[in-house]
C-alpha cells in the first residue's frame, strides 16, 4: 500500500511522494489561473472580479470577506476594477447611504473569456490522459477537495 493510498486513514509518512503531490498541484492551479487573463489584470483583480460576479452585487466588506483579505487591500482592488470599467458602485436598496459592488457587462466578458479559455486548457490536456486516468480523474479530485475542505480552513472559491 503505497502512502496516497485511498483505503488507508494513516497519515502519509512518504514525505516526498506527498511534496511532489504538492508541487504537482501548485502548477497545475497556477497555469489554469493565469490562463485566459489579460495581460494586465492580475490573479487577484480576475479573482476579485469572479466573486463580484458570482456573489455581487456584494458590499466591500463582503468582497474582503470572501476574498480574505483586509478592508484596505479591497477598497483599492475595488477601485481598480472600477477604474477599468469591470464593475461599478451601485447605491443598496437596503441602505441608501452603502454601495454595492456589481460587475459591468465588460467585467462579465472578461471573465467568461478566461473561463472559457481555462476551460479549453483543462480540456485539451485531459484528453491526452489515458482512458483509466480520465475516467478516475474528476472524483478523485472531488474526493481530494472533500477531504482538504473536511479537515482545514474553507477553501477560496476558484478564479476562474
Amino acid at each position: 500500500m503505497t502512502s496516497l493510498d485511498a483505503t488507508t486513514t494513516e497519515p502519509a509518512e512518504d514525505t516526498s511522494e506527498i511534496a511532489a503531490l504538492y508541487r504537482d498541484l501548485v502548477r497545475v492551479f497556477r497555469t489554469l489561473r493565469t490562463a485566459g487573463n489579460s495581460d494586465d489584470l492580475t490573479a487577484g483583480l480576475s479573482s476579485a472580479l469572479w466573486t463580484v460576479i458570482n456573489h455581487g452585487p456584494l458590499r466591500l466588506s463582503a468582497l474582503a470577506d470572501i476574498e480574505s483579505i483586509g478592508m484596505p487591500t479591497a477598497s483599492r482592488v475595488a477601485a481598480n476594477l472600477e477604474q477599468r470599467g469591470l464593475v461599478e458602485r451601485t447605491v443598496d436598496p437596503d441602505d441608501g447611504r452603502a454601495r454595492l459592488l456589481q460587475a459591468t457587462a465588460t467585467g462579465v466578458a472578461v471573465i467568461n473569456h478566461a473561463r472559457s479559455a481555462k476551460s479549453r486548457l483543462l480540456a485539451d490536456a485531459v484528453a491526452t490522459l489515458d482512458p483509466s486516468a480520465r475516467e478516475h480523474l474528476a472524483p478523485t479530485i472531488a474526493a481530494l477537495a472533500d477531504a482538504l475542505s473536511a479537515s482545514g480552513p474553507p477553501a477560496a472559491e476558484p478564479t476562474d
